[in-house]
């Protein structure tokens, strides 16, 4: 089996208007891949009424998942990736453009050697 990790964060207190701005979640998802040196595949998303949205970015090493809860100025990512590099720096990356901070609620390494 190959090396996946598998991260779930929080990146909390952001910036609202970002939070409800599809295009740039788009892009962050894009830009992210691309730091962490991974395929793109497509990218998928839906703004939800009143507010908050969930994107995918489907990557040939797996994905990584958005979903905003605006209420809360938070955003839930979930990464999983055979890539080799940190997929923590997917969350570093988003809370910066977020200007959010970062909790991770679970890093596993599954499978490699």
């Amino acid at each position: 089996m190959a090396r996946i990790q598998a991260i779930i964060g929080l990146i909390k207190d952001c910036n609202l208007e970002k939070l409800e701005n599809i295009t740039l979640m788009e892009g962050m998802l894009e830009k992210a891949a691309k730091l962490m040196d991974l395929t793109l595949l497509k990218t998928v998303s839906h703004k939800f009424s009143p507010q908050g949205l969930t994107a995918v970015a489907l990557l040939a090493e797996s994905h990584i998942a958005i979903h905003t809860y605006p209420e809360e100025s938070s955003i839930f990512v979930e990464v999983m990736s055979c890539g080799q590099r940190d997929a923590k720096e997917v969350l570093e990356f988003m809370a910066d453009m977020l200007e959010g901070k970062v909790k991770i609620v679970m890093d596993k390494i599954i499978g490699g050697v």
